[in-house]
């Protein structure tokens, strides 16, 4: 597998997901009806860069809580890890969490959670990400969207240059 990149819409901004991120993400696809949602976040050594790489991501934790459509970290667990991750240089820059479904699109919960990670930093940050990968794809199927308070504002599906999935709009 190699690196993924993603652009904003308007093309002025990336991000990068390194492979070993990528690996691990792709390690908890929900590919059998009895597997579970498996989710977890997403770090990045300069998160304010117009260029974001999420070299780390992380989860889950055996103290979550998870069905096949659902996933809810426990919060301790998470705590802990995103503490480590900060003591090391990285920054939490998104949320990331598998769907048992080919194109996933995020579930007015997983944007209203985005979004409530984005408010939790009280301003100090423009963007907060949602990645959600689906079930299906040689390369598998992903959704990187971006919670949002700078010029873009609001909720934004970033687009992957080199696929393209069926036609979806986020209203």
């Amino acid at each position: 597998m190699k690196n993924r990149i993603f652009f904003y819409p308007n093309y002025h901004r990336y991000v990068l997901i390194t492979e070993g991120a990528l690996n691990h993400m792709y390690a908890h696809i929900q590919l059998r009806c009895w597997q579970k949602e498996a989710g977890g976040e997403l770090y990045a050594v300069e998160p304010d860069a117009h260029g974001i790489v999420i070299s780390t991501a992380t989860g889950p934790n055996p103290k979550d809580r998870r069905g096949r459509t659902y996933f809810n970290p426990h919060i301790t667990a998470t705590t802990q890890h995103r503490e480590y991750q900060f003591s090391q240089g990285r920054h939490a820059v998104g949320l990331w969490h598998t769907h048992p479904e080919p194109w996933p699109l995020p579930s007015l919960l997983d944007r209203r959670t985005t979004e409530e990670y984005l408010g939790a930093f009280q301003n100090q940050r423009e963007n907060y990400l949602m990645i959600i990968l689906g079930n299906r794809g040689k390369t598998p199927n992903m959704a990187v969207c971006s919670a949002g308070t700078d010029e873009q504002g609001g909720w934004v599906e970033l687009i992957e240059p080199e696929r393209q999935g069926p036609d979806r709009t986020l209203s």
